[in-house]
């Protein structure tokens, strides 16, 4: 339920000055809420007008104001476009988004004092970490929340996420429901483009956990420097109690020193040898099982989901569990089972005569790279794999993708689409092509064994032509949409239905009945082999040398 409070009350707490003529307006108005946007103001909210990238959201206050607003924030510049007699009282505030966390948290009753909050951020493993940590957490009766990218779950109910972390009064919203529908603990994602505006203050988390820092987001960051500042922002006694830090780059070891110097407890863990950490992963590679060794011994623990890098998701998990409390030998069995992430390495059951077939949502170079290569130790025959960036994106990974596909050791790369919002997706497929030819040709001057390349112009294409080339001893990984239930392709904000997992469903069928077609209309000695050779599309495909 909202805590009512005065705006006078509010003014103290941020920090605000209330412009002199509005003290007198301001006695005997409670604010419930807080929110951002004007349409989504209702009567009694403090709307808060934010400078964006475009626009300043003060221009709006008088559309707030007639939904029902009661009280007004806003930086100088903001206040300085408002009407000279408000209606209402306005507090101003240097930085806004600074107090909007805490302001919400404050209104929700402070949810994060009354239950642990868990919080992952890194470029890659956020959400399978999450998920790992949500469903051991389960298991040891706590009834967790859940924000992530793809799901949102309160209390027992799970509903598609609009985005990795939502805005601070949401989030505050969000944590209070959790709160009153009887979760006793919350799992989060935290991305830098919330830390760098302030979602998450306002919250105090249990424990934190930073999985690595690689090749992303520099659209918005600009530059490697200021995307690991954003990150760091969350490793302070301000924020949480203790900190897990994966420490095998060298971005990981910068934040553990800088958390140390902030006073921030941590533990570190690293899969490396010649790396100093608390704990390190031992496992051989292409084992799902392995070894979490520290100074208080060993947990023998299993990934849920393949390749060396779930192994490290995992061991985070068991990490932040020590760290709340939880004993060694409960730690090891909420670990133990089955754990489905939407997108990640997520399975699609086709049927013993097909490929497997798997949906990813790495998009990056690093993470698509980890994938590749744990694919392939575990792949019989061939291993196809689709190559894409998203458009309006950042530009320069697009090349540094397409290389690590084929660095990694992948058999064929269908090159193909993946959200080219307002760009010409000819033109991100053949930035995406320059880094494959450069990786083929490399790999063709060292003599070693070279990928078939395939450039489609539809991912609905890439998807059969994969199910194609892959046979039925071979692996399918599509990369980049993962969970995605869209399209994004042409102006701003235009989406079409698009689903990998349906998509493939589709092609297969497609592709059955094809098969089944060209088969009715054959010679009777035409043989089931020569069948699967024709669905394994030994005699189709348009394949570059």
């Amino acid at each position: 339920m909202p805590h009512e409070r005065s705006v006078e009350e509010l003014a103290e707490y941020a920090g605000a000055a209330l412009r002199g003529r509005d003290r007198g307006v301001a006695r005997g108005i409670t604010v419930r809420r807080v929110t951002e946007f004007h349409r989504d103001v209702r009567p009694g909210d403090l709307f808060v007008g934010l400078k964006g990238r475009r626009h300043h959201g003060a221009t709006r206050a008088r559309e707030a104001v007639a939904a029902g607003a009661v009280a007004v924030l806003t930086d100088p510049a903001g206040a300085a476009m408002l009407p000279d007699a408000p209606a209402v009282p306005v507090l101003v505030v240097d930085d806004p988004r600074a107090v909007l966390g805490p302001i919400a948290s404050l209104l929700n009753g402070h949810p994060s004092h009354h239950l642990p909050v868990y919080g992952v951020t890194g470029t890659n493993g956020k959400t399978t970490t999450a998920f790992i940590l949500e469903a051991a957490l389960r298991r040891l009766d706590l009834r967790p929340g859940l924000l992530s990218t793809p799901e949102t779950v309160i209390g027992t109910q799970r509903e598609p996420s609009g985005m990795t972390t939502p805005t601070a009064p949401h989030v505050q919203d969000v944590l209070a429901r959790m709160l009153a529908a009887g979760n006793a603990a919350a799992v989060m994602e935290v991305s830098s483009h919330a830390l760098d505006q302030g979602r998450v203050n306002g919250i105090r988390f249990d424990t934190v956990a930073f999985t690595n820092l690689t090749h992303e987001h520099l659209d918005y960051h600009g530059d490697m420097e200021s995307y690991f500042q954003a990150k760091a922002r969350l490793f302070t006694p301000r924020f949480a109690s203790r900190a897990v830090i994966v420490v095998d780059d060298a971005a990981g070891r910068r934040l553990d020193r800088l958390a140390r110097r902030r006073g921030l407890a941590t533990v570190t863990l690293s899969t490396r040898a010649d790396v100093a950490a608390t704990w390190h992963v031992h496992g051989a590679t292409g084992q799902d099982e392995f070894t979490l060794r520290g100074a208080r011994g060993d947990l023998a623990l299993r990934s849920p989901l393949p390749g060396e890098h779930n192994r490290v998701n995992t061991a985070l998990a068991a990490l932040m569990l020590l760290g709340s409390g939880h004993a060694a030998q409960d730690v090891v069995r909420a670990l133990a089972g089955p754990v489905g992430v939407p997108g990640r390495m997520d399975r699609v059951e086709l049927g013993p005569q097909w490929p497997t077939v798997l949906v990813d949502f790495a998009h990056t170079p690093d993470a698509t790279a980890k994938s590749v290569s744990a694919l392939q130790a575990r792949t019989r025959g061939r291993l196809v794999v689709t190559a894409s960036s998203g458009g309006d994106r950042d530009t320069s990974k697009r090349e540094l993708t397409g290389r690590a596909v084929v660095e990694a050791g992948a058999d064929v790369v269908v090159v193909t689409d993946d959200n080219p919002r307002s760009e010409d997706p000819a033109a991100i497929r053949a930035a995406v092509m320059r880094g494959v030819q450069a990786a083929v040709w490399a790999r063709r001057a060292a003599g070693l064994p070279e990928p078939r390349v395939v450039e489609t112009p539809t991912r609905r294409d890439a998807i059969r032509t994969a199910l194609q080339l892959a046979g039925p001893d071979g692996t399918v990984a599509l990369y980049g949409k993962g969970h995605e239930r869209w399209m994004e392709i042409g102006p701003p904000g235009t989406r079409v239905p698009f689903v990998d997992r349906d998509e493939v469903r589709a092609a297969a069928a497609r592709l059955e009945d094809a098969a089944a077609a060209s088969s009715s209309s054959e010679d009777p000695e035409h043989t089931d082999a020569a069948r699967r050779a024709e669905r394994a599309g030994w005699r189709r495909g348009r394949v570059a040398p």
